[in-house]
């Protein structure tokens, strides 16, 4: 059973937390047993979407939604000339860059519809910290990211990507950010193709990505540069606690 107690949301909401990936062979209860073995607050709990006899069972449970990942892939990535806007340029962020960017996702994902902002017993505030810091840890911390992509312009980062290898042939566009006064300049789909000229340097074929099922505008991104819809996940959170 893949369940661990999570000391970073413990830390950022003050509840014990855990998190739990799912597979579908994993029976609820002995989930649930665990969770109350260990004086658990708060269950985060991720399943594939097909693996509905286990979902009905979270929610007979006391578990409830809180978001819908899907997964899209490109098997055969290749690299093409990426021109960016008139005054903008590319580059790799490095450990000086953590705070900047850590601003930029805190601008870009204020308010985002994760499982974390989903949660209404949540601070909101601290959800949105969620991803303030993921970005700024990319940065520097190899474990996090092994790579962060920076488009420039008008003197300040406009946007950025966080890259993670998964192994020698796979990597994974995470997260990606553009400032709201640089949207409409198709920023974004020059980080995808940056993404790939990236990775094609390191002789790697295969990206992943993934959003909320509700993102349709980067979905429709994906299929024009050639991706295909490869798996999708539940989030549900469960509460041992009752609601103050």
């Amino acid at each position: 059973m893949n369940i661990t107690l999570s000391d970073l949301d413990r830390q950022r909401f003050g509840v014990v937390t855990a998190k739990a990936a799912l597979d579908g062979s994993e029976a609820v209860p002995d989930v649930m047993q665990w969770c109350a073995g260990h004086a658990v607050q708060m269950l985060i709990a991720r399943c594939p979407t097909a693996e509905l006899a286990q979902v009905q069972q979270l929610e007979a449970a006391g578990a409830f939604l809180t978001d819908t990942l899907v997964y899209f892939n490109k098997r055969h990535i290749g690299a093409a000339a990426v021109e960016l806007p008139e005054g903008y340029a590319s580059r790799l962020a490095n450990a000086a860059d953590s705070e900047a960017v850590g601003a930029l996702a805190g601008l870009t994902f204020a308010g985002y519809l994760g499982h974390y902002h989903a949660d209404p017993r949540l601070d909101p505030r601290q959800a949105d910290q969620v991803y303030l810091e993921w970005a700024a840890k990319s940065c520097a911390n190899p474990a996090v990211a092994d790579a962060v992509l920076l488009i420039e312009g008008g003197g300040e980062i406009a946007a950025f990507a966080t890259l993670k290898v998964h192994g020698p042939r796979e990597f994974e566009g995470v997260l990606f950010g553009v400032h709201p006064g640089h949207q409409g300049k198709r920023l974004y789909h020059a980080l995808m193709q940056l993404a790939q000229n990236w990775a094609c340097e390191r002789d790697i074929a295969h990206m992943l990505v993934s959003t909320q099922v509700t993102n349709l505008s980067v979905q429709k991104v994906w299929c024009r540069q050639g991706f295909e819809p490869m798996k999708s996940y539940y989030t549900f959170h469960k509460w041992f606690t009752p609601a103050p």
